[in-house]
């Protein structure tokens, strides 16, 4: 099972370095006040913003800043600044660069396993809980129904 970013790294997560507070204005979006999620660029005037809030809000065809119809191309630049901000990951605690999240969560967080070990075991607990509510009816009739998947189980 593979650990989802949002999950272990957001906004919150970012250190507030030296290099982060020298960019922060040039990498936050003016329409949610966040940093970019996908950055888009007015070939216009210029100005960035995250995808998902230009498709909400513009439909990706205007300009919030100028007001009238414009294309826009990935922000590249700012995509570049992003992967160098560095994360607490709330998981193991350690600090990773914005770039390498994917594959610290795949491969290096040292908490991980212990994780997916506690859900895997938090899931088989739910299921013996529902086990043990089920009527006897059920047990003899040697079909239960599983809530949880919605699968059959034969015993």
């Amino acid at each position: 099972m593979k650990l989802k970013k949002d999950e272990y790294f957001s906004d919150d997560c970012i250190i507030e370095d030296p290099f982060y507070i020298s960019v922060k204005d040039l990498i936050t979006c003016t329409l949610c006040n966040k940093i970019f999620k996908e950055p888009y660029m007015c070939n216009g005037c210029q100005k960035i913003y995250c995808k998902s809030c230009l498709k909400k809000d513009y439909k990706l065809k205007i300009c919030p800043a100028e007001k009238k119809e414009a294309k826009f191309s990935p922000g590249i630049n700012s995509n570049a600044l992003i992967s160098k901000l560095k994360y607490k990951c709330k998981n193991c605690l350690k600090e990773v660069a914005q770039s390498d999240i994917k594959t610290h969560l795949n491969e290096n967080c040292k908490r991980s396993k212990k994780i997916e070990r506690e859900k895997t075991l938090a899931e088989m607990i739910k299921v013996k809980k529902e086990l043990i509510k089920l009527s006897r009816k059920d047990v003899e009739n040697k079909v239960v129904s599983n809530k949880i998947s919605g699968k059959k189980i034969l015993y």
